[in-house]
């Protein structure tokens, strides 16, 4: 009697387990077996009791085993009755590590460009990959590159139509307007931008313009540093 009052109890047990260690929900679990599972918990109790006060303290000990570990699973399982047992649960660090990997890819990517003597913020960039200097200009609408840059960045000038407008100091100059595959500072990248070809000897140096710039998170002036970021 007692063999198989144990094996029922150690059945319903395992039943329960699956309910908290193997993803099934305890929802699912019909009413009976935990009903009979806590009925079966208080009489190896009830038995364990009376074969304690008989002197039978071997043989009560096994009853008292069974209930306990039903009793934990039956709790567990209850505490944990929204969704399967995880092991992150008794592993706080494992989880904590689990959780901040998203946190560092959310990190944003910053460029700290400090200024020149002349007042201007120069910036090694890549133009379609190609590695070239830049100077920050937030007046001028967009990305411009002196035509011998532009052909190093891949880009036929043989095909420009040079019938942008741009007003200058010394007058007006026509560019031709482009798309950039890439522009890159960094480790800040911004794909397809729009961007201006000058045509030789009206441009001395590129320009980083706001067509880069706006698309980024922020941009700000701070003493003597620009900061980028995106």
């Amino acid at each position: 009697m007692l063999g198989f009052l144990l094996t029922v109890i150690l059945g319903l047990g395992a039943l329960l387990a699956a309910t908290v260690f193997g993803g099934l929900k305890l929802d699912s679990v019909p009413d009976l077996p935990v009903a009979a599972t806590v009925i079966a918990i208080l009489v190896a109790l009830y038995m364990a009791t009376l074969l304690n006060h008989r002197g039978d303290r071997r043989l009560a000990l096994w009853p008292t085993l069974a209930a306990c570990l039903s009793g934990a699973i039956l709790v567990a399982g209850a505490y944990n009755k929204s969704g399967p047992f995880s092991l992150t649960d008794l592993m706080p660090s494992a989880k904590s590590s689990v959780d901040a990997a998203p946190a560092r890819r959310d990190m944003s990517a910053s460029v700290r460009i400090r200024q020149n003597d002349d007042g201007t913020f120069l910036a090694n960039s890549e133009v379609n990959g190609q590695p070239m200097t830049v100077r920050i200009d937030t007046g001028s609408a967009t990305v411009v590159l002196r035509q011998s840059d532009a052909e190093k960045a891949g880009i036929d000038v043989s095909h420009l139509t040079f019938d942008t407008p741009l007003k200058t100091a010394n007058g007006t100059n026509y560019l031709a307007p482009v798309r950039l595959k890439s522009v890159r500072v960094g480790p800040l990248a911004i794909d397809d931008v729009e961007g201006l070809v000058a045509r030789p000897g009206t441009l001395n140096e590129n320009l980083l313009g706001t067509s880069f710039l706006r698309r980024l998170a922020s941009y700000q002036v701070t003493g003597n540093f620009a900061t980028l970021r995106q």
